[in-house]
């Protein structure tokens, strides 16, 4: 939707209402002037996430929710700026613009929740712990199959067999696969073609729902070594 940059522009402008309304400049100028600019910031970077490559009912609740928290600082600096007491409703902008950004959580996390970036080459063990958050705000809503590999296999030749999207992280004792959006039977192929070209010493596979990365890496682990 090509307008909806301007959403919060003009969310931004109604807050400022009350200057067209009330008494003169003669409030506290320092501190209405800076919650005016907040109140800016915050327009523009919702204007620019009308760009952002996601779902659009994500970008829209996006969009919408920082441009009411404009609003809000907006509305707040106007009241300032001309010295009027400021009506107890003023916070309900504010308190929209959270639910609001709560609502992006939502919506994602769920099916319009985009892969993680791929990475270059073969994560390290920090790499992983640096996305883990990531991670699990994904599998809360997409299921993920996670592939625990102890094998000597090349990183370079392993990252051949993997498809677009999927990431791939060393770990002490083998390699830690994420098939993102996979299936069960994605995760077998991927084991047969592995088998086949390379000794496995033991694996694991497990379809992760949600929950603790580090919880759900100690049963894979656990798995393949009993395995082993």
């Amino acid at each position: 939707m090509r307008g909806l940059f301007l959403l919060p522009w003009g969310l931004f402008l109604l807050g400022l209402s009350p200057l067209a309304l009330l008494s003169p400049l003669g409030g506290a100028v320092g501190r209405g002037m800076g919650l005016l600019l907040v109140g800016v910031v915050l327009a523009g970077v919702a204007s620019l996430y009308s760009r952002f490559p996601v779902g659009f009912r994500v970008q829209l609740a996006l969009v919408l929710g920082l441009g009411l928290l404009a609003f809000q600082f907006a509305l707040e600096a106007a009241f300032l700026l001309t010295g009027a007491e400021a009506p107890g409703y003023v916070a309900l902008g504010g308190l929209l613009g959270a639910l609001a950004l709560g609502v992006v959580f939502l919506l994602g996390t769920g099916r319009e929740a985009p892969l993680l970036p791929a990475l270059e080459g073969v994560g390290s063990r920090e790499d992983l712990r640096r996305l883990s958050g990531a991670l699990e705000g994904l599998a809360l809503r997409r299921e993920l199959v996670l592939v625990f590999l102890a094998s000597p296999v090349p990183p370079e030749r392993l990252l051949g067999e993997l498809r677009r999207g999927d990431l791939a992280f060393r770990l002490e004792g083998g390699y830690l696969l994420v098939l993102q959006g996979g299936r069960a039977e994605d995760a077998a192929g991927l084991l047969r073609r592995l088998r086949e070209r390379f000794p496995l010493a033991a694996y694991a596979v497990e379809r992760w729902r949600g929950g603790s990365l580090e919880r759900v890496l100690a049963r894979l682990e656990a798995e393949a070594l009993l395995q082993a």
